[in-house]
């Protein structure tokens, strides 16, 4: 019935295709069906689904995805976890192979969903949802599949 839109102090009315400011009388209304339970539609994406813009858009906010991943694991970007492919260090240089691995599963899927364009798949967090996962990757190199390696686990 509602959908978000791109400024938090205005709502869109699905039905009417009305667009309500904050302050307004029928905000009212809106306030009332999101304490019944409900919850708005996400606000549509910036640029056309399937252009060129959709898809820059959708890998800088794949790639604050994996950053935030790789940080987790103490890396401070995803450059600086590939940057250990080649380390000696065993434990690095699996994080960077996964690492790569992830980011071209990640970035031709993006291609391919915004080719595809499907209806169900337009938004950040409609289209994360079919993206590679990290923890389908090997992050420790065969000696266990139950994700990312504990620092000081795997010759880190």
């Amino acid at each position: 019935m509602y959908q978000l839109t791109h400024d938090p102090d205005i709502i869109k009315c699905t039905r009417t295709g009305a667009f309500i400011p904050r302050g307004h009388w029928m905000w009212r209304d809106y306030e009332t069906w999101i304490l019944a339970g409900n919850a708005p539609s996400p606000a549509p994406p910036p640029y056309p689904a399937g252009s060129t813009e959709h898809l820059h858009l959708l890998r800088r906010q794949a790639e604050q995805w994996m950053c935030e991943y790789v940080q987790t694991l103490g890396h401070t970007s995803m450059e600086s976890c590939c940057s250990y492919i080649s380390s000696v260090i065993s434990g690095l240089s699996c994080e960077a192979r996964a690492m790569v691995a992830w980011r071209d599963a990640v970035n031709l899927a993006l291609t391919n969903l915004t080719i595809a364009s499907p209806e169900d798949a337009q938004t950040w967090e409609q289209i994360r949802q079919r993206l590679p996962q990290p923890e389908t990757f090997d992050w420790l190199c065969g000696t266990s599949n139950s994700g990312p390696p504990e620092r000081g686990s795997a010759g880190i």
